[in-house]
């Protein structure tokens, strides 16, 4: 059987996509991320096959989601990485707060 050669949005979507699985963490990288991408790529393959852009579309929006909802949340499960987005987050609300009554 013949290797059929990749359209370069999925080239390019897989290079891209591997380099997302570096905002998760470390052990969910390392345990799943092979499969991760073999399955985004599998989806993607399917929807350029089948010439559906807005399902291209809809697949990187899922992955941009799972990004911000699975893979940075994972990564803020550090004690370090927390106490400094609570810092952040504390200051900026002090801030609006002495704005506020400044104003």
């Amino acid at each position: 059987m013949p290797v059929r050669k990749e359209p370069a949005i999925v080239r390019c979507s897989r290079v891209l996509y591997r380099l997302l699985l570096i905002f998760y963490s470390p052990e969910l990288s390392r345990k799943f991320g092979e499969e991760m991408t073999d399955v985004f790529v599998a989806l993607l393959c399917e929807a350029t096959d089948q010439g559906k852009r807005v399902e291209v579309a809809l697949l990187w929006r899922s992955a941009l989601w799972e990004l911000l909802t699975v893979a940075v949340p994972s990564r803020l499960a550090s004690n370090a990485v927390m106490a400094g987005a609570l810092s952040l987050l504390a200051s900026a609300a002090l801030f609006l707060v002495f704005f506020r009554a400044v104003s």
